[in-house]
């Protein structure tokens, strides 16, 4: 077996890391597979270019640029339910209302979710998430909109607060 010849900072920070990273393709690709998929594919890419100067960022808009393309390649609709994790992830949905949030999000269509994991997780603005999603930035600013009326109107959002 080869040994990963990779720097031990970069191993590090995959290992601190990584869970976040896959938390966020899954809510993007809407199951555990293709997250995992895009996640491995991005850090193997990354690996070769290593050392970066701001590497969470980079790694965050990789994955989300991966899952995009992975999402565009496939002609199915995403799970509907989150696969069995396979290990215990102390920070994965720890509370039962990010629970409820995520299975309201895996409700909603592939545009809407992916409009509110950009805006909200990511922090981008609508103009960088139209030139993410190559859509206008009117088709976000709606996307969003329909998406969190919806998700209001299953009363996920109850104090008031805008932000999912």
């Amino acid at each position: 077996m080869a040994a990963w010849g990779a720097d031990a900072n970069y191993t590090r920070l995959v290992r601190e890391q990584g869970s976040t990273l896959l938390r966020l393709a899954v809510m993007l690709t809407g199951n555990r597979h293709d997250a995992e998929d895009a996640v491995q594919d991005v850090l193997i890419s990354v690996a070769s270019a290593w050392p970066l100067t701001r590497p969470m960022p980079y790694l965050k808009k990789a994955v989300a640029n991966r899952c995009i393309d992975l999402i565009r390649k496939r002609h199915e609709i995403p799970v509907e339910i989150m696969p069995d994790a396979g290990v215990a992830d102390k920070g994965f949905l720890r509370h039962e209302e990010a629970r409820r949030f995520f299975e309201l999000l895996q409700d909603l269509p592939p545009r809407q979710r992916q409009t509110l994991v950009l805006r909200y997780q990511f922090d981008l603005s609508d103009g960088a998430i139209a030139k993410m999603l190559g859509i206008s930035v009117a088709t976000v600013r709606s996307q969003a909109q329909h998406a969190l009326r919806k998700l209001r109107s299953n009363e996920f959002v109850t104090s008031g607060k805008d932000k999912p």
